[in-house]
């Protein structure tokens, strides 16, 4: 934790991971609803950065989807940039740059060309300095009208988990060795702790739940997550007042579900919240209220309104995706307001319609079957299936063919990595201009329709080499055949329940 990394934690890389809530054109999406004027042409060109890009699989998977913008992805890691700018080299994008700079060194760069920054793990797990530079870089780049996402522990519902990042941090600073061995050890310690049930273990209902999450992550997820030397909890307020100095002003929740109060407070906590004349405040309230230990918010800096014809007017032409099979579709949500059904005279329908192509919500609402619910009804369920990644938002027809030409040779790349490990397990879809998450296994039987190859054959022999074997009723299954026999079923599975979702998104 000295030198170069300046307190941010050194020696084990971060996790591989794409995050759908920087998508385009969820983030769009979010925006109109709140009646904000976008500043990206989903079908055409926008320059967007990913500041903190880790290995920067969010940035690929996106510049795989749009090949009329423009991405750069930061970071200071050389290990993380440079896995990056393989993948790139390998994907052949050429509208994407990974660029292993600090954020000092990256904000003297450049002129104000951004449409989008985004901050995702950035902003609790750096120091304040580092926050003063980037409060900086988003003065320095970020055009009139642009878009920064952010996302931070929040307060109070982080004020649960403070004493066990601290144990977590002071047991592996008490030990020596490899730092993965530390972490499970600290994991397994801070579990001997809670079974005490004495003083603040005995308080904390929720930390046996964490804990039991946490012994399934990697460490190299736990190490960045809870070990950096700067790590920050903040109120709303406090994040809203230290952006306002590049001009940044709050607007909204990135998270659809979340700009629907009834989901999330009581009906009488909204007189209360209209009392507080100051939105950071009146945002700070709603945390309070519902807990909430992460916040992903909006910024625009100086965007325009919307007028309510606009706004509904982009509403009714934006096109969604359904992102599972129909018969998928739960009855019920958790909301922090608790359990939520899913009407199925509104849901079932709303499914089919969208498992039939990308339709836009003026198409839907026209729908007979959907008609008679009222448009605003089946936005509403959308921001609730959306929000919890069973649809999304989908690019309109407009530019399709060139994005499903870059995005094919991307998820090209992808595929022919599934040959030797599953890191990266996101394809690129130009429907969504998102990422499509597949397990090894998928791609193993993508790839092997892809070469006209058997794909058992092609799934065992990957599998095989690295020492692997399927499981049925629990128990390992021995010898070729008999993995190959599994893996025909498994394939016939495939090909009936998912490839049809795959297909429609894009990606096979």
């Amino acid at each position: 934790m000295q030198g170069w990394t300046e307190g941010y934690v050194g020696g084990i890389g971060y996790i591989h991971a794409f995050y759908r809530e920087l998508s385009p054109a969820l983030l769009s999406f979010a925006l109109t609803l709140r009646g904000w004027r976008s500043p990206m042409d989903l079908a055409g060109s926008f320059a967007c950065a990913e500041i903190g890009c880790g290995h920067g699989v969010s940035s690929a998977v996106l510049a795989g989807c749009h090949p009329d913008a423009r991405f750069e992805a930061v970071d200071f890691n050389p290990g993380h940039i440079a896995g990056a700018q393989r993948l790139a080299a390998e994907a052949g994008l050429g509208n994407a740059a990974f660029r292993e700079e600090s954020f000092a060194e990256y904000a003297q760069g450049g002129s104000k060309d951004l449409d989008i920054v985004t901050l995702h793990g950035v902003w609790s797990w750096v120091s304040a300095e580092n926050r003063a530079i980037l409060v900086d870089l988003l003065k320095r780049r970020l055009k009139p009208g642009g878009l920064v996402f952010v996302s931070y522990n929040a307060l109070p519902g982080t004020l649960a988990y403070m004493p066990l990042r601290r144990v977590l941090v002071e047991h592996c600073a008490d030990r020596t060795g490899p730092l993965p061995e530390r972490i499970e050890e600290a994991v397994a310690f801070a579990s001997r702790l809670t079974a005490l049930n004495a003083g603040w273990f005995a308080q904390a209902d929720a930390l046996p739940a964490r804990l039991d999450s946490l012994k399934r992550k990697s460490p190299n997820y736990i190490a960045h997550e809870y070990l950096n030397r700067d790590w920050t909890a903040f109120y709303h307020a406090d994040v809203a007042r230290e952006l306002a100095a590049a001009k940044l002003d709050f607007a909204g929740p990135a998270v659809p579900m979340e700009q629907m109060d009834e989901l999330s407070l009581p009906p009488d906590a909204m007189p209360l919240l209209a009392e507080a004349r100051d939105p950071a405040y009146r945002e700070t309230l709603r945390d309070l209220l519902t807990n909430r230990a992460f916040r992903r918010d909006l910024f625009v800096k100086g965007a325009e309104r919307l007028t309510v014809a606009e706004r509904r007017e982009r509403l009714r032409a934006t096109c969604f995706a359904l992102l599972v099979p129909p018969d998928d579709l739960p009855e019920v949500v958790l909301a922090p307001v608790g359990r939520v059904p899913l009407p199925q005279d509104l849901h079932g329908p709303l499914a089919e319609a969208l498992s039939a192509g990308t339709p836009t919500l003026a198409e839907l609402s026209a729908l007979p079957a959907l008609a008679r619910h009222g448009e605003e009804a089946v936005l509403r369920a959308l921001m609730i299936l959306t929000s919890l990644a069973l649809a999304a938002p989908a690019l309109p027809e407009t530019g399709q063919a060139a994005r499903a030409l870059q995005a094919d040779r991307f998820n090209a790349a992808i595929l022919e990595r599934s040959r030797r490990d599953d890191i990266l397990d996101t394809l690129a879809s130009p429907v969504l201009g998102s990422g499509v998450a597949v397990s090894r296994l998928e791609a193993l039987f993508l790839l092997a329709r892809r070469n006209g190859t058997d794909p058992a054959a092609t799934a065992w022999e990957a599998l095989s080499a690295d020492g692997l074997a399927l499981s049925r009723d629990g128990e390992r299954l021995d010898g070729e055949e008999a993995n190959l026999v599994e893996l025909r079923a498994r394939f016939d599975r495939f090909t009936r329940l998912r490839l049809p979702t795959l297909r429609r998104l894009g990606v096979a």
